[in-house]
């Protein structure tokens, strides 16, 4: 499978296919990055799990992953995007505060998450061919991370496929969690986790439901397989969930995120995200509406080259535009497994 064939098959399933469910996995992909202890020691020390930040924070990283997770290799923004993460983890590297195999957890989290919640959540199990898209994506993803891969066993000799490569993955990381997961004072806050194994609750100090609740979720979760499986017709391409807007802000010349939060990091005044139904109930909850405070958060949109904590805003440029040619130039026409497959001939 080549690697744009990979990433088609990811567009098809956050757009068409599963787009709530693959939402859902990058969102606890992110938060059981928090489990690891060097990283949320690392979130602890810089701030930016402080209410003031956290918000962004948090929106900051999804906007980058969706741009990772949507655009192709050899794209501007796919190369911007995670030339921008290799950046803000560099200093974080060099300085030892994180580790390689730190990394190579949430990568392999990000790919774990997708499996686990669509097999658990959605009307249909992943297929073979899908597994194995989502493992080719996340190979080249960790490659141009500069994630090192030299703690899987096939390293050596190579992976056949991205079906071998994310079951190496998946086993590396089950067993890296029960080696290092384990619960600090930055991890403490009172919540219920529905969707997370015993070892990730207890590392990020997080409570199980109780039997009421857990009942009434196990019913929904049920009533909506049963109706997309037998009541939903396919989601056409005209109502494609798109995970980033495909066209600047004709004013700002910035991106928009669309995402509706508490906090409107990066979304556009518009009598919609203002007045519209989803609005208007996290507004009754305490959200803010797009623009009210301003430019506090930043309505004008995003750009990729300079998001991240306000400390590093407009720092980097020369150090990422040398890596987006890097990126842009490895191509997607190939198969990172090919040279592999030899071996195994």
């Amino acid at each position: 499978m080549t690697i744009e064939e990979a990433q088609s098959i990811m567009n098809q399933l956050q757009e068409l296919e599963f787009p709530r469910s693959m939402a859902k996995a990058r969102q606890i992909s992110l938060l059981k990055a928090g489990a690891i202890p060097t990283m949320s020691k690392l979130f602890l020390a810089t701030g930016q799990n402080s209410r003031r930040n956290a918000g962004r924070r948090v929106v900051d990283t999804e906007i980058l992953l969706r741009e990772a997770q949507s655009k192709s290799r050899d794209s501007d923004r796919y190369a911007t995007a995670v030339s921008r993460m290799n950046y803000l983890h560099n200093r974080c590297r060099r300085a030892n505060k994180i580790t390689d195999n730190d990394l190579l957890h949430t990568l392999g989290d990000s790919l774990i998450s997708i499996f686990e919640v669509v097999n658990k959540d959605e009307w249909r199990k992943l297929t073979d061919a899908e597994k194995c898209a989502a493992g080719v994506f996340h190979k080249i993803l960790g490659d141009d991370m500069k994630i090192p891969y030299d703690v899987l066993p096939s390293h050596n000799e190579g992976w056949r496929d991205g079906l071998h490569f994310a079951n190496e993955l998946t086993e590396w990381v089950v067993q890296y969690e029960n080696e290092v997961a384990r619960p600090s004072e930055a991890t403490n806050h009172y919540t219920l986790a529905a969707d997370m194994n015993d070892i990730m609750m207890q590392s990020l100090n997080l409570e199980s439901p109780g039997t009421v609740l857990s009942t009434a979720l196990l019913a929904y979760r049920n009533v909506r397989k049963l109706y997309l499986r037998h009541l939903s017709l396919p989601r056409p391409t005209s109502s494609a969930v798109r995970l980033v807007d495909d066209a600047v802000n004709s004013q700002s010349k910035l991106y928009n995120f669309q995402r509706k939060v508490l906090q409107p990091w990066y979304m556009k005044p518009t009598f919609w995200s203002t007045w519209g139904p989803a609005a208007l109930l996290l507004r009754s909850l305490g959200a803010k509406a797009p623009g009210s405070q301003g430019d506090r958060y930043y309505p004008q949109g995003y750009d990729l080259m300079t998001i991240g904590p306000e400390p590093q805003k407009g720092k980097g440029i020369d150090e990422m535009t040398s890596d987006i040619e890097t990126i842009k130039g490895r191509g997607v026409a190939t198969c990172p497994f090919s040279h592999a497959k030899a071996g195994y001939i």
